[in-house]
């Protein structure tokens, strides 16, 4: 435990050392207080570090390595943030008393306060302005007429931070309600021109967005309506915030869901025959929701996992599957690829 507390603080002071070597010498412009956004990813990898150093698990010396990385990192976003808003006008007015404490009879060096104040506020000026923006909400509704020949569809979501709600069905193929604090949203539907299947694609217009989520005070949510009618494909890529994705009301033949830093609650249903379902997730907590009368096989892959699977057996091999799975009519297959995260699967 001594060796490893040596190596958490050792490698800690050199990444904190390193950052601050690189922010003076102006080799990093990268927006240091986004990263202070996945402070809870610290709480999970601290969960997990000490479970394995409990557990006496090789795997600890990576997850000790890891958090002296992010630990320094976290921090020296709140450092770098104060310093832009807090510590810069600080640095203005310092600057303005000593031009008028020492160069009271100097024409020159009143030029030069006059110029510091043109500065102050010309950084005062962008900072308002980037503040109206941050806190101006758009809204936009986008809808796709349902066709009564469309047996299947294919629904591609990606999004950056925010709440991602797929619930309810409508009579449209699809309807969705997006509202941002930053950037927009855009909609495109392609169809096949053989088969005719539509493949409907909804996506931030900005792929790199920076959202403040500083207190709680954002507002990027997504709310997703589909048709119930088609055989759905769904590929989902989502980054930090909260997915509440309910899809027991759709038949899903096949969904691939990528999530970061996020808080996901997947519902799934019984309406196909066969559903495989691919779950590849960072530092995130999924909950699983299956139906009782659908047999299930879970494949697990990833070392730092937390599981929690309800009345399911193991089978060997990083695979579990739910009871009279061999005699269900209906199956699903759930692959879970993840690296710091709760995983949990609820029967209902």
């Amino acid at each position: 435990m001594q060796r490893r507390n040596g190596l958490f603080w050792g490698i800690a002071l050199l990444t904190l050392g390193v950052l601050f070597l690189a922010r003076r010498a102006g080799w990093l412009d990268v927006d240091w207080h986004s990263l202070v956004n996945l402070w809870p990813a610290l709480l999970i990898l601290a969960g997990v570090n000490l479970i394995l150093e409990r557990r006496g698990n090789p795997a600890a010396f990576i997850t000790t390595v890891m958090l002296a990385v992010a630990v320094p990192t976290t921090l020296f976003g709140f450092l770098s943030h104060d310093r832009n808003r807090e510590g810069f006008d600080m640095r203005w007015n310092q600057n303005d008393d000593d031009n008028d404490n020492n160069d009271n009879n100097s024409e020159s060096d009143s030029d030069n306060g006059n110029d510091d104040n043109d500065g102050e506020d010309s950084y005062r000026s962008e900072r308002e302005r980037r503040k109206s923006e941050s806190t101006e909400t758009h809204t936009n509704t986008f809808a796709e007429a349902m066709d009564t020949d469309t047996r299947e569809a294919v629904l591609k979501l990606s999004g950056g931070a925010g709440r991602f709600v797929i619930s309810e069905p409508t009579t449209e193929l699809i309807k969705a309600d997006t509202k941002q604090r930053v950037g927009t949203y855009s909609m495109s539907v392609d169809r096949d021109a053989v088969t005719h299947i539509p493949m409907v694609e909804l996506k931030p217009t900005e792929e790199n967005q920076h959202v403040d989520l500083k207190n709680g005070n954002f507002d990027n949510r997504v709310d997703v309506h589909l048709n119930a009618t088609p055989v759905w494909t769904m590929d989902v890529a989502l980054g930090a915030g909260q997915g509440d994705l309910d899809l027991s009301a759709y038949t899903v033949k096949s969904l691939k869901l990528a999530v970061g830093a996020a808080d996901l609650d997947l519902k799934l249903g019984a309406k196909s025959d066969q559903t495989d379902v691919k779950l590849d997730v960072g530092a995130a907590s999924v909950t699983v929701r299956v139906p009782k009368e659908v047999g299930c096989r879970i494949k697990k892959d990833g070392a730092l996992n937390i599981e929690q699977l309800d009345d399911f057996a193991d089978v060997g091999g990083g695979e579990f599957v739910s009871p009279g799975y061999d005699t269900a009519k209906k199956k699903m297959t759930i692959r879970f690829d993840g690296g710091i995260s709760r995983f949990k699967v609820v029967r209902y």
